[in-house]
């Protein structure tokens, strides 16, 4: 006997809304064809209720049944799915979109947690503090040997002593000076391309704020490094700070 079936009569949007229907179309999926009585066994309600759903289902085009004998016997016709595919497609195509928006949101929030921002007090005049990031010399005593000057454009190496795990050596080069308020150069070392800006404001009181950024860190043994290192290099030059008084 020939399979029948008729223009629908009912949305396929509404006919797939409810969650028996669905597993009704996911059932029907799985094989060409299956008797009501096979059905019905799926679910825990009566004949009569998998039947309306059936016909709804029937009334979308979503279902095309057939009579062998006594039994009814149903099968799947996919075709009216084809506009749900359509219309999610165009949403999936919008949420890889925001998918994408918020991984680079949470990169740059993860790369803004490896940022090191600090703020010192030191006790001594800003022309003062300024000398001591500026002069080569005093920059030896608290921070490593170096070929520095306050230049815009000059490269310049930091040298620490090396270790097994590092040759000692950081590479830089000057971005700014602004005497006596802002300083920043380039870091590089160890694989990591980082900026380092110091930023100097004086009190009322003779006290000189000096403010460190150094940002651009990828990875976390550089940043816990530089997290341990500043501090202590900053604490080095309050106390030659305090010496020349």
């Amino acid at each position: 006997m020939a399979l029948s079936s008729r223009s629908p009569t009912r949305d396929v949007y509404k006919a797939i809304a409810d969650p028996t229907r669905r597993k009704l179309i996911q059932l029907l999926s799985d094989s060409e064809e299956y008797p009501f009585h096979v059905l019905t066994s799926q679910f825990r309600m009566g004949r009569t209720a998998v039947s309306k759903h059936l016909a709804i289902l029937k009334d979308a085009d979503l279902v095309i049944d057939r009579r062998v004998g006594r039994e009814t016997r149903y099968r799947l016709n996919p075709a009216p799915l084809k506009q749900v595919q359509d219309w999610l497609s165009h949403y999936e195509k919008f949420w890889k979109q925001r998918i994408a928006v918020l991984d680079h949101l949470l990169q740059e929030e993860a790369n803004m947690g490896k940022n090191i921002s600090l703020e010192f007090e030191l006790k001594s005049s800003i022309e003062r503090v300024w000398v001591a990031l500026t002069e080569s010399k005093t920059l030896e005593r608290w921070v490593y040997k170096n070929d520095f000057k306050p230049a815009v454009g000059h490269k310049f190496q930091f040298r620490a002593e090396p270790s097994q795990w590092w040759d000692g050596i950081i590479n830089c080069e000057v971005l700014e000076v602004a005497e006596p308020d802002r300083l920043s150069y380039t870091w590089v070392s160890g694989g990591e391309n980082t900026v380092v800006v110091w930023t100097l404001r004086q009190a009322d009181d003779g006290i000189t704020f000096l403010h460190l950024d150094h940002t651009g860190f990828e990875a976390d043994q550089s940043f816990s490094g530089a997290s341990y290192g500043w501090p202590r290099m900053v604490g080095e030059l309050g106390n030659l700070l305090l010496e020349e008084q």
